[in-house]
């Protein structure tokens, strides 16, 4: 999607410690049909005045089916939504996307996103949008397709169970700022896709990040591998203008 972003690889409990929050944070409990495979998690007021929010709320849409792409994107820039504390999105197969307004909280069935999202949206700054698919398959074949993530990435994420991405912005408006967290059943996964990966340090077409030391004994701790990506705003729009 970007010929040298500007990418970091690392755990985010590099930067914020590894503690018992990081490790075992409350899930998310959504009142959106569980059968979804993706979901996202909008805060309206915090994406107000961004410059990547419009697209990127843009490219959501692709999640849902074809045919209700276009009606998703009008209701994501109407009043109600925007005006809302926040909104969960739920994407499941063959349907429209269905939205709900307001606090995310649910009792009883619904949908339940792993507490590390919370921690995740925490770490970027101005953190305005959360995403999580799970299986993970279907959200990297349409990054795969839109060329938003490198072929080595894509390639060392197959065998991820779940995958979480959180979305904000520089206090300036610069930079996107987002990570993907990739989760694996085991820690031996996580730290086998981790060194998949720095094999292709320096393959700039195929990943296009560097490497922060100390990641792979997080890795192995959480059964996560979490890359950042900063990347210049004015890159970020262009890229999705000419989708």
């Amino acid at each position: 999607m970007y010929r040298h972003p500007l990418l970091w690889f690392g755990i985010l409990a590099i930067a914020g410690g590894l503690g018992w929050s990081w490790l075992h944070p409350s899930a998310l409990h959504l009142r959106l049909d569980p059968q979804c495979r993706e979901v996202a998690l909008l805060y309206p007021k915090e994406a107000n005045g961004r410059r990547t929010a419009g697209a990127i709320l843009q490219a959501l849409a692709e999640l849902a089916p074809p045919e209700h792409r276009a009606s998703l994107r009008t209701q994501l820039v109407s009043p109600a939504v925007t005006a809302a504390e926040s909104v969960a999105i739920g994407f499941a197969p063959m349907r429209p996307a269905e939205c709900v307004l307001g606090a995310p909280k649910a009792e009883g069935a619904g949908k339940i996103i792993p507490g590390i999202a919370r921690i995740q949206l925490q770490g970027v700054p101005h953190g305005y949008l959360l995403v999580q698919a799970a299986p993970a398959a279907s959200l990297l074949e349409t990054a795969g397709r839109r060329r938003w993530l490198g072929r080595a990435l894509i390639a060392a994420s197959g065998a991820a169970e779940s995958a979480t991405i959180a979305v904000g912005e520089s206090d300036d408006g610069a930079w996107l700022v987002a990570t993907i967290a990739f989760a694996y059943r085991t820690g031996a996964e996580a730290e086998a896709a981790f060194q998949q990966l720095m094999a292709k340090q320096g393959d700039y077409d195929a990943l296009g990040f560097a490497a922060r030391p100390g990641t792979g004994r997080i890795t192995r701790q959480t059964q996560l591998l979490v890359v950042r990506f900063d990347i210049e705003t004015d890159l970020v729009l262009q890229a999705l203008r000419s989708r």
